[in-house]
């Protein structure tokens, strides 16, 4: 089997199917901890990872200023509402007990 070719339909299938396998394990982890340390914990949670959001980006170097401007802006919005969803989700998951 090789490996599916940058941006072709498989390598983006694989890459979506990975990220919600991530997404699922963030989601039981958070559930965990929100159970042992308190809902309120996951508040925090959100909080240190979203300043630490910005040491994940990577600027190529072949995208202009602008372009890196849009990127980097687009990521924070994107991954913020990614984190918030999975927070939510983890939050209400925890509550039922």
């Amino acid at each position: 089997m090789s490996d599916p070719e940058q941006g072709s339909a498989e390598a983006v299938y694989v890459s979506a199917m990975v990220g919600e396998m991530m997404r699922r394990v963030l989601g039981d982890a958070l559930v965990d901890l929100a159970r042992t340390k308190g809902v309120s914990y996951l508040d925090m949670f959100m909080e240190r990872e979203l300043a630490r959001y910005q040491d994940l980006f990577r600027e190529r170097p072949e995208d202009t200023p602008e372009a890196t401007k849009m990127l980097r802006a687009w990521f924070v919005i994107e991954g913020r509402a990614a984190l918030q969803d999975v927070v939510e989700r983890a939050s209400v998951e925890a509550g039922r007990d």
